[in-house]
């Protein structure tokens, strides 16, 4: 539409700059040939007359070649322009199509349909994290009792027992394996081996409430 409104202005333009030189041109011929006017006699009037002619001409082809590089840039503007718009078209359409396929892959994945159950879940382990926390430090209730492994917790008494000198049938790792566990300990009874001696002990310390 741009290139189209200043081709017409171009038209009217030269239009009238062909006119101008017409009568210019006429009103010089006139007084050369045919003597037309009085002030066709004066020879500077003439002359003044054809430098205007020129000067006319000159300035009709300068105004014309601005105008024809006008055009042209606005030309090669319009048609930068579009060609962006295309390529900016060509991308939002395989932005479309990757969001569409993208939306079938999500659409088509199995267990959708058990998302509300894990949400209720997770949102009972997270309930249940922070009764964790809240509670860090303390014991449930109830009576019970647990290995000791140094001084019993506030509100647990402490209890300890243990058998020595019972007999087994071997003293190797396979009847009698000496461990740890806190306070309590089960083991040989004295050096394992030692004249002949099978026997085996534990000793069991524990807190209780």
């Amino acid at each position: 539409a741009v290139v189209s409104t200043q081709s017409t202005g171009t038209s009217i333009f030269l239009h009238l700059v062909s006119t101008l030189k017409m009568i210019t041109v006429y009103f010089v011929l006139g007084c050369i040939f045919f003597g037309v006017g009085t002030t066709c006699e004066s020879s500077e009037l003439k002359s003044e007359l054809m430098v205007s002619m020129t000067r006319t001409t000159l300035l009709t082809e300068e105004l014309l070649t601005v105008q024809q590089n006008s055009t042209a840039v606005l030309t090669s503007k319009v048609a930068a322009a579009a060609a962006h718009i295309s390529q900016l078209q060509e991308k939002l359409a395989a932005l479309e199509a990757a969001q569409a396929a993208a939306n079938a892959r999500l659409e088509a994945l199995p267990g959708l349909e058990a998302l509300p159950g894990l949400e209720s879940k997770l949102e009972e382990l997270e309930r249940g994290q922070d009764e964790l926390q809240t509670n860090a430090g303390s014991w449930p209730a109830g009576s019970y009792c647990i290995f000791a492994n140094g001084a019993c917790p506030a509100g647990f008494t402490r209890h300890q027992g243990h058998i020595r000198a019972f007999d087994t049938y071997n003293h190797n790792e396979g009847y009698i394996k000496a461990a740890r566990f806190g306070d309590s300990y089960m083991g040989c009874h004295g050096p394992c081996g030692r004249y002949t001696s099978n026997d085996a002990e534990f000793g069991l310390t524990t807190c209780c409430k």
